[in-house]
Formats: C-alpha cells, sequence, structure tokens
C-alpha cells in the first residue's frame, strides 16, 4: 500500500511521540494499530493497547486521538498530554477530539506547519485557546533525536 507523503510523515510524528513518550515514563496511547514507524506498527510501541475509559470524557473522541501520554494513577489513568497531527490544511477535526479532554488538566498540542491556521481553530475554541500549544513537526524530530541522545549518554555514563 503506497502511503501518501502527508500519510507517512504522520505516522514518523506519531512514532516519535509514543517513543518520546515512552522515554519520559509515561503510558502510551495511539489508535493506529498498523501504522508503521522504523519498520514496526505503533501497536507495538505503546505502552496501552485499549485506551482507558475516562468518566469525563466521550469515548469515541478520546480513543481517535492520535497520541496520548498517561500517568499511572490510582489504578487509573490520567490523561496528562494528547497530540494531534494536523499536516493538511482541510478540517482538523482533531481539535474538537482533544476537547473531549476539557475536564482534565490535559495539554493539547496540535502539531503542524500552519501557524495561521492553528490560530485561526484556536479561535473557534475560545474558551479552551489557552490550552492549545502548536508545535512545528520539525521540533518533534528535534525533541526526538534529543531525547534517544540523552538516553544514550546516560547509558555510556550509567547515570
Amino acid at each position: 500500500t503506497g502511503l501518501s507523503p502527508d500519510e507517512s510523515f504522520h505516522n514518523v510524528i506519531q512514532g516519535r511521540l509514543i517513543e518520546i513518550g515512552n522515554i519520559r515514563g509515561f503510558k502510551t496511547y495511539s489508535p493506529d494499530k498498523s501504522k508503521k514507524f522504523n519498520r514496526k506498527p505503533l501497536q507495538e510501541i505503546t505502552t496501552i493497547e485499549k485506551c482507558p475509559e475516562l468518566q469525563w470524557a466521550d469515548y469515541d473522541s478520546l480513543r481517535n486521538i492520535d497520541v496520548i501520554w498517561f500517568r499511572e494513577l490510582n489504578n487509573g489513568y490520567y490523561p496528562e498530554y494528547a497530540f494531534e497531527v494536523e499536516l493538511s490544511t482541510g478540517v482538523w477535526s482533531g481539535f474538537g477530539r482533544l476537547v473531549s479532554l476539557k475536564e482534565y488538566n490535559t495539554r493539547f498540542y496540535i502539531v503542524s506547519n500552519n501557524d495561521k491556521r492553528f490560530r485561526q481553530v484556536t479561535n473557534s475554541f475560545s474558551e479552551y485557546t489557552n490550552r492549545f500549544i502548536n508545535i512545528v513537526p520539525d521540533k518533534v524530530g528535534l525533541l526526538y533525536s534529543a531525547e534517544k541522545s540523552l538516553i544514550r549518554m546516560r547509558e555510556e555514563f550509567n547515570l
């Protein structure tokens, strides 16, 4: 199956976000079981197979968010960070999915190169505007490289 460049880049970003979450000790979830990152299906690198059901979030929206980092708390899961990758200029449905976590103190991230579109869409969610953060896809790559380097250095020096 030939992926469009946007689709394969989307998978790369999701994979990097999952691995960063894993490195940082979060429980990671992504709905895309068969998408691949570094030749591994995303489900092999996430640490939660089935999205936890949360009391104050619409499950259909929640389980379709691109990447969620959960903290394990008292036999349950708390959504700390949620990411939507929006590379196309079309309908950015990720915003609506993220807002399904509004009752939690979750940080909402949109990964996109389109700052103007990001500002337009956040304005339509004016109640939650300050909870959304736009990350440029290249910065996800830089963060991923830095996290991987840090692990190698820690291992090298036994720290």
